[in-house]
């Protein structure tokens, strides 16, 4: 084989080469009358090495922009999410990831602001925290938060945040630690990465459709260091204050479904869904049925609260090679549209990226097992979708 054919091999072992440039090489090569399968290339007319000059550059050039888009993908958001190759190109290629880059330096501690994930109803950023020292056993956190979306208010669907410990929820909802053993009751995560860095998330909510997509953001992170063992405040390891400031780029890239399909023996009938690859927006009709929940108030007394069921809950969905995912949703934004309806809405976030070309049934929670148990196909109900036109 020759030295150009090494150089590809080689390339190949470091980054994955995309098909049509391998071709392209092929192709290149084949028009050389000197090249034969296993030939070394020995050049020596300029007209000649052109071509061959030509391939190398395209090859190089496309390997160096897939490694630098594979490298800016926050590690923590691509475990998270299980996101293949296939779909990280995917998400890029509608701008429903996006990437950012912008860091800002407060003593010994960068914060870096590395990625963004957003569709209709849900942003989740990511930022990557260099220079803290972690102590074994210790979480870390900031003292104060502040996220602000358009015009300098906070996220009408509210905001969560936490340092990411590198444990990966599973299709079927089980926790798992780096090394792929389940997450025992009250353990701790991992918070250093394998670099020696640590990565903070924020996940923004919506309660309005597509109003975070081209949508100022401001985030402020304010005194880094680690909760106390028994309170919830933080002890500060590091004073200052991290504020970044963009603009939010997304997707609405949607499918639609019409449904109206009745669950059987809840009252409820889902009237449509729209998917994205990491969110779900459902719509029921389910009339109001009232039920009385026991608690107890600040005095140590018991008090009956009377409220409203809920219609079952989207948990997952069937794929079109009959892979069934059972434990997918990950936060749900739901409740009535308004106080004289029995229209009910469900905005969920999935724990997982989806090929949504691929779902042939929506998952919704028919009964619960008992004990820890996972759901089966007994404790579901399986709505076939049809694409809205």
């Amino acid at each position: 084989m020759g030295r150009f054919d090494d150089m590809i091999n080689g390339l190949q072992q470091e980054v994955e080469i995309p098909e049509r440039v391998l071709k392209k090489y092929t192709d290149t090569l084949a028009k050389l009358p000197e090249h034969k399968a296993g030939d070394s290339i020995h050049v020596f007319s300029k007209r000649r090495m052109w071509p061959v000059a030509a391939a190398m550059a395209l090859v190089i050039s496309t390997v160096s922009i897939s490694a630098a888009a594979h490298i800016q993908w926050s590690k923590g958001l691509e475990q998270k999410f299980h996101v293949t190759p296939k779909q990280r190109l995917e998400l890029e290629e509608i701008k429903m990831a996006s990437f950012l880059g912008q860091s800002v330096t407060q003593g010994d501690v960068t914060v870096t602001v590395q990625q963004s994930i957003v569709d209709n109803y849900y942003a989740h950023l990511s930022f990557k925290v260099q220079g803290y020292k972690l102590e074994d056993g210790m979480e870390p956190g900031f003292g104060d938060i502040s996220i602000d979306v358009g015009n300098g208010s906070e996220a009408d669907g509210g905001w969560s945040a936490s340092f990411y410990d590198r444990t990966v929820r599973e299709a079927n909802g089980a926790m798992l630690r780096p090394d792929g053993t389940p997450l025992g009751e009250g353990s701790r995560g991992y918070y250093i990465m394998e670099d020696g860095s640590m990565e903070f998330q924020v996940v923004v909510m919506s309660s309005e459709k597509g109003n975070l997509i081209g949508k100022p953001i401001h985030v402020e992170l304010k005194d880094l260091g680690v909760y106390k063992e028994k309170a919830g405040d933080i002890e500060v390891g590091a004073q200052g204050t991290w504020s970044f400031d963009w603009t939010l780029d997304g997707s609405d890239a949607v499918k639609q479904y019409q449904l109206n399909t009745s669950l059987e023996g809840s009252n409820a009938t889902v009237l449509e869904a729209e998917l994205s690859p990491i969110s779900m927006f459902v719509t029921y009709t389910f009339p109001r049925q009232k039920m009385a929940e026991t608690g107890i108030d600040e005095n140590g007394q018991e008090i009956i609260c009377t409220t409203y069921q809920e219609p079952p809950a989207f948990t997952g969905v069937q794929m079109k090679d009959g892979t069934i995912y059972t434990g997918i949703s990950n936060g749900v934004m739901a409740g009535y549209v308004d106080n004289d309806s029995d229209t009910y809405e469900c905005k969920i976030a999935l724990s997982q990226v989806i090929d949504v070309d691929q779902v042939e049934s929506l998952l919704f929670i028919k009964s619960y097992p008992e004990g820890e148990q996972p759901l089966t196909e007994e404790n579901l109900y399986f709505v076939p979708v049809v694409t809205k036109n």
